[in-house]
């Protein structure tokens, strides 16, 4: 069984698939991250923001967007149009044990990751899909149907990756970082350098790029972490120490900053998990 909360923040278990849906004005996974399970999301629609390693996409249209075990992603929607979207997830082991074919259809998840734009029909077809594959008790079935959905998904991988934006490598090396090392001090000046670009291409490039500044973001993604040690019962001082923050009272002033209530009120909410959590 995987637990989701230690990859991206889903705060859900699962087994071997996984179906969800999420519709509002805001990502559930509100920073750069990666895991260990393919992952097909269906946007829907709206205005949305996917930065993959090599190429980054925004805009109102409806997308598939196809990731494979350890591809770091960031997806970020602004609040002026409604998000909605269907994903899929499911283990390696969930299809290659039980199916030899599973090999000749990895290419439709990319090196990097896929984004195919879809129209309106293509988008309600993806969308009928994934709802029976939901619907569906049979293991087996759902195996054939995910093979059928790779399979017609597969049509569209022979698109020209040129007609993406790229996107510069130091960012998404400065996001794994920061995923790798937010519990210590991190500086811009110092992280700059070890990307090997000045401190004001770090900051100009990772507003542009992310949607929001480095000192924010870091906050924010240490506020997400913070949230699921609170929740796992660590004290506010021991999950001070654990995000990266300097004390229980810098956490503190943090919550009430960026959410506007204590992390106790926070917390009590049963809504959290969405708050906390593409």
């Amino acid at each position: 069984m995987t637990n989701l909360e230690n990859n991206c923040g889903y705060q859900v278990y699962w087994d071997n698939l996984y179906v969800d849906y999420r519709e509002g004005y805001y990502t559930s996974v509100v920073d750069f991250h990666q895991h260990d399970f393919y992952e097909i999301n269906l946007i829907r629609s709206g205005n949305v923001k996917i930065l993959l390693k090599d190429r980054i996409e925004q805009g109102i249209r409806c997308r598939l967007v196809l990731t494979r075990p350890g591809t770091p992603h960031y997806i970020l929607c602004k609040p002026d149009t409604l998000y909605s979207r269907a994903y899929l997830l499911f283990s390696n082991q969930f299809i290659a044990d039980y199916v030899p074919e599973w090999k000749q259809l990895l290419t439709v998840f990319g090196k990097n990751g896929q984004i195919i734009t879809l129209t309106d029909e293509q988008k309600d077809f993806y969308e009928t899909l994934i709802k029976n594959i939901h619907a569906e008790n049979d293991l087996f079935r759902q195996r054939l149907l995910i093979l059928y959905l790779l399979s017609h998904i597969s049509q569209f991988t022979s698109q020209d990756e040129q007609t993406y934006a790229k996107s510069p490598p130091y960012i998404m090396d400065a996001l794994t970082y920061i995923s790798e090392h937010y519990a210590e001090k991190i500086v811009a000046e110092e992280l700059a350098k070890n990307l090997h670009i000045s401190r004001t291409t770090l900051l100009t490039a990772f507003k542009k790029y992310t949607g929001n500044t480095l000192n924010n973001y870091l906050i924010n993604y240490r506020l997400k972490k913070a949230v699921y040690w609170l929740r796992d019962g660590k004290t506010l001082q021991e999950t001070a120490e654990i995000c990266g923050f300097s004390d229980s009272s810098t956490l503190a002033r943090s919550f009430k900053r960026y959410f506007g209530v204590s992390s106790r009120l926070y917390l009590s909410r049963k809504n959290c998990d969405d708050m906390s959590g593409h």
